[in-house]
């Protein structure tokens, strides 16, 4: 596996940058639990499903997955659907806050040269905002439903590759799901690294880590020049 210095990170949100409180979730969309319930169950076979072409057509699939359960005509559904997914920023980050030590890990990184991406599957601008990290110097900020494909599918991380304008390689990914990031990751070329609450969970990530420290994106810091003598 690859190994040693990089050029950019790119970091999923959800369960990476901050623990998801599922119970806080499910109490702040208890409206609309069943639907919410609905759609992530959607969410999950779309990942496995061939790319769309745009959200649109994303949000429309959705649709047609949950509609006959709630025994709802198409556009009922996509306007339940849109409603809540403008919900569901603020439900997982509101009053949350980020691991203990992401911010000087990415200050760090940054510093010694590493660029910052965000990949999510949903937009991440408002739990960037949330979580207190909106104004870390994020090159890139992709939402993979707005490329029309899900993780793992590998066009919101070439998305990311592009964006940064840098060859795949030399960004590595940092997710906390093994199937979604960090095979995703590798299977567009990226490198991965899993962040996991749990020690020894088994990983095709090169990396993996359970606590966010000011050094731990260390390994993937360019080793300095040598200084040139006269």
């Amino acid at each position: 596996m690859s190994a040693g210095p990089a050029r950019a990170i790119s970091l999923d949100v959800d369960g990476t940058l901050y623990r998801v409180r599922r119970l806080t979730v499910a109490w702040r969309l208890r409206h609309e639990r069943g639907l919410l319930l609905a759609l992530m169950a959607a969410r999950e076979k779309i990942r496995h499903e061939p790319p769309f072409p745009t959200r649109a057509a994303l949000h429309r699939r959705e649709a047609e997955l949950v509609a006959p359960s709630f025994e709802l005509e198409l556009e009922a559904a996509e306007a339940r659907l849109e409603a809540l997914r403008g919900e569901i920023a603020g439900a997982l980050t509101e009053r949350i806050r980020p691991f203990p030590g992401v911010r000087g890990a990415l200050e760090a990184a940054h510093a010694r040269g590493l660029q910052l991406a965000v990949l999510s599957d949903y937009d991440p601008d408002e739990k960037l905002a949330n979580l207190g990290l909106a104004d870390l110097p994020w090159r890139v900020r992709v939402s993979a439903e707005g490329e029309g494909a899900l993780k793992p599918h590998a066009r919101a991380f070439l998305r990311v590759a592009e964006a940064l304008e840098l060859p795949p390689g030399e960004i590595v990914h940092v997710g906390d799901r093994e199937d979604v990031d960090t095979e995703g990751a590798l299977a567009a070329g990226l490198r991965a690294w899993r962040f996991a609450a749990k020690k020894g969970l088994p990983t095709k990530a090169e990396r993996a880590f359970t606590r966010w420290t000011l050094d731990v994106f260390a390994p993937l810091w360019a080793p300095p020049k040598p200084s040139s003598s006269s």
